[in-house]
């Protein structure tokens, strides 16, 4: 797991996201806390966002926490892997 600036966390799911994760930022403000890290996020018992993925190696430029499915998907077919293919072999 990478660590990177920080993250949102809901108290109520126990998930954290990235800064500007969609669905993060609809979290109400009195039920968001933020983290240092995805680590310390995951110690204190939440888990990660499965949209924005946080604790994965697809962090991204500096300055840009977000990264769409299709980069992501681009990022993976330059490394070779394939996430579809790894999501069929896993079932």
């Amino acid at each position: 797991m990478k660590s990177m600036q920080s993250v949102n966390a809901c108290t109520t799911t126990r998930i954290f996201c990235r800064p500007d994760c969609p669905p993060g930022r609809r979290t109400n403000p009195e039920n968001r806390i933020q983290f240092t890290s995805p680590i310390t996020a995951v110690a204190s018992g939440y888990r990660a966002c499965k949209v924005c993925e946080p604790d994965e190696w697809r962090l991204g430029p500096p300055g840009k926490a977000w990264i769409s499915k299709a980069e992501r998907d681009e990022q993976a077919k330059v490394i070779g892997l394939n996430r579809d293919e790894e999501n069929r072999a896993a079932t």
